[in-house]
């Protein structure tokens, strides 16, 4: 099976090493790029189409779950669904809070607050027990390499999608290089439009996904 640095010369063309532009900066480049166009993918899809490749990680005492490089899917609470509460009802969450908001065991919720470093942590309200465990879904946001030729826990119909935006992302820099180092704008030209292309593909397969394509010319590269 290919690699995804082979995938993504399949679409814009092999590399040529010159002046800083050395095989070592591009290969970073293009680790770089891949993980950011993973992201975005996932970012964009809907939950749905990610839960078949969802892990879940057991929440049995009060502690939380560090929610750090994770998108949150579904919580639930001894089979109950939990709906997500803003953090400023957090008082009104607790055990006998009095408050008309205080969650149940068939109506449990959870909560996201932030740390000082790492992400923020969740928590899920009753508190859960070693006989009422929550479950919290999730998929990781994952740091695909340019030598790997598939993404662990992430759907196969959206691992093009990741080569065309690192694809995109690449392809901005080539043009980038060529204005302002190269001043070749005849050449900065021709990968604009191929740009273009590209940028259509992308958004066609996001669409295709169930997803909301946000990738347009101006950020191409991010």
């Amino acid at each position: 099976m290919a690699t995804f640095r082979k995938k993504i010369e399949a679409v814009i063309g092999s590399h040529n090493s010159s002046g800083n532009n050395t095989e070592a900066n591009y290969l970073e480049t293009l680790d770089d790029f891949l993980k950011q166009s993973a992201m975005a993918v996932i970012d964009v899809l809907p939950d749905g189409a990610l839960m078949q490749d969802s892990i879940y990680s057991t929440i049995n005492n009060a502690s939380g779950l560090g929610t750090a490089d994770k998108k949150i899917l579904l919580v639930s609470r001894n089979g109950f669904g939990c709906v997500e509460v803003p953090l400023q009802l957090k008082a009104y969450m607790e055990a006998s809070s009095g408050s008309l908001y205080e969650p149940t065991k068939r109506t449990p919720v959870y909560y996201i607050e932030g740390k000082v470093s790492a992400g923020g942590d969740l928590f899920v309200k009753p508190n859960p027990t070693g006989s009422e465990t929550a479950r919290v879904y999730h998929i990781s946001y994952p740091s695909p390499l340019h030598s790997d030729t598939a993404i662990t826990n992430f759907p196969d119909t959206a691992e093009y999608a990741v080569v065309l935006g690192a694809s995109i992302r690449v392809l901005q820099s080539k043009i980038n290089d060529l204005i302002h180092e190269d001043e070749d704008n005849e050449m900065a030209q021709v990968a604009t439009q191929e740009l273009g292309t590209l940028l259509q593909l992308y958004n066609d397969k996001i669409t295709r996904l169930g997803g909301q394509p946000t990738m347009g010319v101006k950020d191409g590269a991010k």
